[in-house]
């Protein structure tokens, strides 16, 4: 058996590759692979920290400056509707006061006012002559040919409706502070007071009273009394008028005096205070010392 010099027993035959070696580890391709992929994440963070971050920061930062302008556009957008609005209730409010200023009186009311009333009173007074006639002709003869002296003792047959009494009271009228209206209305309104005295029957006086009602100023009546009768000495408001046939008194059924009422009430106008009134009445505050 010949031995060559190429091949000598006992000589390692699977030495491996020889792999480099750092910090005495081998790098092996699974270590390299290993190194390779920490490295890969290594540069993965690094560009993450270096590159992307700051980028992500800007754009967080553009986010919220934009949801920022939006929810100011939002919020610019609500106060124009809320000021929209507030100028729309306050021409509503403006017009309701107008509309509230309509129903006072002012100074051309009051220099109608007195006629207007008694306008209303002597309008009751439509048909007054035929109404009487057609009483007179119920009435037996004696009646109506003494009809004077009748009425002069039991009243008038059919009342006419007039007024007695229409006088300002300058102690009672202007500026109201007292609360009458609540307090609410003091050194807002002031009122002018009238003294009213007028006659009719009960017809009348309900007529005449809704009348004044309905009339356009704002009129407030106070103290309002009712008298039946005129109070004339002499004079009962409750006669009535009978006659005597044999032993018999008969009353006349259709041939009595309508009562008359007398209406004594004060008459309050109410209306706004000018400018310059209000100016008196509630000064504007003093301002300090400089």
């Amino acid at each position: 058996m010949t031995v060559s010099d190429d091949f000598a027993p006992g000589s390692n035959l699977d030495t491996g590759p020889n792999y480099p070696v750092v910090f005495g580890i081998a790098l092996t391709p699974t270590v390299s692979g290993i190194l390779l992929g920490l490295l890969g994440l290594g540069g993965a963070a690094y560009l993450l920290l270096n590159l992307v971050q700051p980028e992500w920061q800007k754009y967080q930062d553009l986010e919220a400056r934009v949801r920022d302008k939006e929810a100011q556009v939002q919020q610019s957008q609500t106060i124009n509707k809320q000021i929209e609005d507030a100028k729309k209730e306050l021409e509503t409010a403006k017009r309701q006061r107008q509309d509230v200023l309509t129903m006072f009186a002012d100074e051309s009311v009051l220099n109608t006012l007195l006629l207007d009333i008694n306008r209303q009173i002597d309008a009751r007074n439509a048909g007054l002559e035929r109404a009487r006639q057609e009483k007179l002709a119920a009435c037996p003869a004696w009646v109506r040919a003494n009809i004077r002296e009748v009425e002069e003792q039991v009243g008038d047959m059919v009342v006419r409706s007039q007024l007695k009494k229409f006088t300002p009271d300058p102690k009672l009228s202007g500026v109201i502070t007292d609360g009458s209206y609540g307090s609410l209305v003091n050194n807002k309104l002031r009122r002018e007071v009238v003294n009213v005295v007028f006659e009719g029957n009960f017809n009348q006086t309900q007529s005449i009273l809704r009348s004044i009602e309905r009339l356009q100023p704002l009129l407030v009546l106070r103290n309002v009394e009712f008298v039946v009768g005129d109070g004339t000495p002499g004079k009962v408001a409750s006669s009535r008028l009978y006659e005597v046939q044999g032993n018999n008194l008969r009353f006349l059924t259709n041939c009595q005096p309508e009562p008359k009422i007398t209406s004594t009430f004060q008459l309050e106008t109410l209306m706004p205070l000018t400018p310059e009134e209000a100016a008196k009445v509630n000064p504007p505050p003093a301002q300090p010392p400089k």
